[in-house]
Order: structure tokens, then C-alpha cells, then sequence
């Protein structure tokens, strides 16, 4: 690929990322088209086929090394035994992209993207995509603390924890880049909470039965 030609898919998934963190993914194309100065109307399907393909760049175009991915792996399962430290490291992790406009725009972005994927059916159906990886460990953490928690409770409280730890990031993102610091905690403060809440989601004692 050119130089142009990486200029332009570069513009293009800045573009597609900014207005997918702020207005959801049914941002018209041509209003990507516009950010990104690009005048030919079929740019995006040059570049990348589709809305689809677009997303799926901006996804990996952040996806951690598979050095990264078994790194976090094993640091979430060393922490099985102590539910908060656990769920200290997954927001830790993700409050890291709330640094940069780019990285808040890409948790924004993902939020965006949770809300129109079916993480219980992707549970089920057991993919290794990397940004599962949480909410596997959060399902393992769950069949430890709770061994005859049904199946699929257990699926329902991992899903929870996690799109409550991803909206509060997300959120946290949304007013930084509002420029709404008067009302924000300070970075430690809410983190901790943040840390607290969801910790009470996940570990909250079980009153369904098996039937």
C-alpha cells in the first residue's frame, strides 16, 4: 500500500473512531467521508469493503500482542482467589484509556459496540476473541466463589460486570472530552469505587435455585 493510500486509511479510521464514540456505529458514511477530507464517496469501500470491515479495523488496530493478551490472562487468573484485587485489574486497564482523546474515543467506540453484541451469546458459543478475555475470567472467578451457580447465571452476572465497569469508563471518557472536569472524581477516587461497585455486582450472594 502507497503512502496516500495508508494517509487515507489512517484519516478514515480516525474519523470513523471519533464519530462512533460519540454518535454510535449508524454514523452515516458519508459523514466519515467529511471528517476525513476524503471527496471520493467509495473511499471507505476502497479501503476497507464496508461499515463492518471498518469496524472490525478500528478493533484491531488497538488489539493487544498475543504477548499482552496471555500476560493479562495470567495476571487476572492469579487474582481468582481475591475478587477485588481481580476486578482492581480490569479497571485499572481499561481507566488506562481514558489518557489520550484517541484512546477515549476507542472505549467509547467499544462501549458502543457492546451494546449491539450479544456477549451471553458470544459466551456461549465460547470464542477466544481478545475482548472477551474479562469477562471469561469474570465467569471463572464466578464458578469459584459460587460452584453451583447455574450456568447461565453465571454468564448473566460476568456480562454485568463487565458493560457496568465499561459504561462508567465510557462515561468517564464522554465528560473528560465534554470538558465536565467540575463534576468528575479524581482519577484514584474513581477507580476505587468504580472497583467497590462492581465488586458488589459480582459477588452479591445468590438466592436462585436450580430448576
Amino acid at each position: 500500500m502507497g503512502r496516500d493510500a495508508t494517509a487515507t486509511r489512517e484519516k478514515l479510521l480516525r474519523a470513523a473512531e471519533y464519530l462512533f464514540a460519540r454518535q454510535g456505529l449508524d454514523v452515516p458514511i458519508r459523514d466519515i467521508h467529511a471528517l476525513a477530507e476524503q471527496r471520493n464517496a467509495s473511499a471507505i469501500q476502497y479501503h476497507f469493503g464496508g461499515r463492518d470491515e471498518l469496524i472490525d479495523a478500528i478493533i484491531e488496530r488497538h488489539a493487544p500482542t498475543p504477548e499482552d493478551m496471555a500476560a493479562v490472562r495470567a495476571d487476572l487468573e492469579s487474582k481468582l482467589g481475591d475478587p477485588r484485587s481481580f476486578v482492581d485489574a480490569i479497571v485499572r486497564r481499561l481507566a488506562r484509556y481514558l489518557a489520550t482523546e484517541e484512546s477515549r474515543d476507542y472505549i467509547r467506540f467499544s462501549f458502543h459496540l457492546m451494546l449491539q453484541t450479544s456477549m451471553r451469546t458470544v459466551l456461549a458459543e465460547g470464542s477466544e476473541h481478545h475482548s472477551m478475555a474479562a469477562v471469561y475470567a469474570e465467569t471463572n472467578l464466578l464458578r469459584r466463589m459460587f460452584p453451583d451457580l447455574p450456568e447461565r447465571l453465571v454468564r448473566e452476572r460476568a456480562v454485568a460486570g463487565m458493560s457496568f465497569i465499561a459504561l462508567e469508563v465510557a462515561e468517564r471518557a464522554r465528560l473528560i472530552d465534554d470538558g465536565q472536569h467540575e463534576v468528575l472524581l479524581d482519577e484514584e477516587e474513581f477507580i476505587a469505587n468504580l472497583v467497590d461497585m462492581a465488586t458488589a455486582v459480582l459477588t452479591a450472594p445468590t438466592s436462585t435455585k436450580e430448576h
